[in-house]
C-alpha cells in the first residue's frame, strides 16, 4: 500500500489532535463510570451521552491512527521549488480572465478548498506538479477547458 504524503507541519497537527483526544477519552470514561453509579443505565441520559462521546472519540482516534501510520512525512524545506512540487505555493494566471489565483499543494489530509489548499492527488494538483514558471497548460473539468500560466512558485510558509 502506497503511503500518503503529509507535510511535517500537517503531521504534527494530526499527532496533537490524537493526543488531545486520548485525554478527552479518559475524561468521558470517568464520566461514564460516575453516571453508571446513578442507577438504571437504559434511562440514564448522562451514561448514554458519555457512552456516545466515547464511541465518537474512538472513531476519530482510529481515523487519526490510520493517518499517522500510513503517511510519509515530508519536510518541504528539503524539496526544490523551482518547479511546482509537493509543498509549493503556486500563483497561476487564468488566461481567459487575466485573474491571478494562488494554490498550495499539500497532502490529502491537509486540504482546505476555502484556503486554496489542494491535494497533490487531486486532478488539478496533479496537473500543476512538475510545471515551471511561465509554463502554460490546459485543464479540463466537466467538459470545460481552462487555460492557465504559472506566474510564481515558492515553498509554502505555514506561518
Amino acid at each position: 500500500m502506497q503511503k500518503d504524503l503529509i507535510t511535517k507541519n500537517g503531521f504534527e497537527k494530526i499527532v496533537e489532535e490524537f493526543k488531545a483526544l486520548l485525554k478527552q477519552k479518559t475524561f468521558w470514561v470517568k464520566e461514564k463510570e460516575i453516571a453508571a453509579q446513578l442507577g438504571d443505565r437504559s434511562e440514564n441520559a448522562e451514561y448514554i451521552a458519555a457512552k456516545e462521546q466515547i464511541r465518537n472519540t474512538d472513531k476519530r482516534l482510529r481515523f487519526l491512527d490510520r493517518i499517522i501510520n500510513n503517511s510519509e512525512v515530508i519536510d518541504i524545506s528539503l524539496i526544490p521549488h523551482k518547479k511546482v512540487n509537493f509543498g509549493s505555493q503556486v500563483v497561476i494566471k487564468d488566461l481567459d480572465t487575466n485573474e491571478n489565483k494562488t494554490f498550495i499543494i499539500l497532502g490529502t489530509h491537509e486540504t482546505n478548498p476555502n484556503e486554496n489548499k489542494i491535494s497533490n492527488k487531486s486532478p488539478f494538483g496533479r496537473a500543476l506538479i512538475g510545471k515551471n514558471i511561465d509554463d502554460e497548460f490546459e485543464f479540463n473539468i466537466n467538459d470545460n477547458f481552462y487555460e492557465y500560466q504559472i506566474i510564481s512558485i515558492k515553498e509554502y510558509d505555514f506561518e
